[in-house]
């Protein structure tokens, strides 16, 4: 959903239906399950506050077997104007919250894919006790066990592993 800025109404823009914004994620089975933002011009700045809810198809990084993950971020995001190509700006620890807009409008929906990556997990997994796949075979250890041998250390880490040694009391 593209916003121009310029048309937003004084009293703000509500946005509480995954309708209104399309299609939102290209993934597939990623969808848009719930929203209620407000969007709101103060000046040439525009504010973007609420929250909203997704589901996210992803696989654990540790079987590879597919997972459902369910997010509901919080949305806190100032819009400013871009700088032009010419102008620099610095950025502090204070706007980790601000964005940018060109020409006069936004996209809505990139505002939200932009919170779902960074609400989603960075190694998804399908349980907390996840033992992963057998770095021999290759088979799932959640469900089947295997015979395979534990490879010994690489030897190009073995300084590495004696300074490890040493360092523990």
């Amino acid at each position: 959903m593209i916003v121009r800025v310029s048309e937003i109404p004084d009293e703000g823009l509500r946005v509480d239906s995954p309708v209104d914004l399309g299609a939102v994620f290209a993934e597939e089975g990623w969808s848009l399950d719930a929203v209620g933002l407000f969007v709101e011009r103060r000046g040439a700045d525009v504010l973007v506050t609420g929250s909203f809810a997704a589901t996210a198809r992803l696989q654990c990084s540790r079987c590879l077997e597919p997972l459902v993950s369910r997010v509901g971020p919080e949305v806190d995001v100032q819009l400013v104007p871009a700088p032009s190509a010419h102008e620099q700006v610095e950025l502090g620890p204070d706007d980790l919250e601000l964005d940018f807009y060109r020409d006069d409008t936004f996209d809505l929906s990139g505002l939200l894919r932009s919170e779902m990556d960074l609400a989603l997990p960075m190694k998804a997994l399908c349980r907390p006790d996840c033992r992963g796949l057998c770095p021999v075979c290759g088979v799932n250890r959640n469900t089947a066990s295997c015979s395979c041998e534990v490879r010994s250390t690489d030897p190009r880490l073995a300084p590495l592993e004696a300074l490890r040694r040493q360092l523990r009391p």
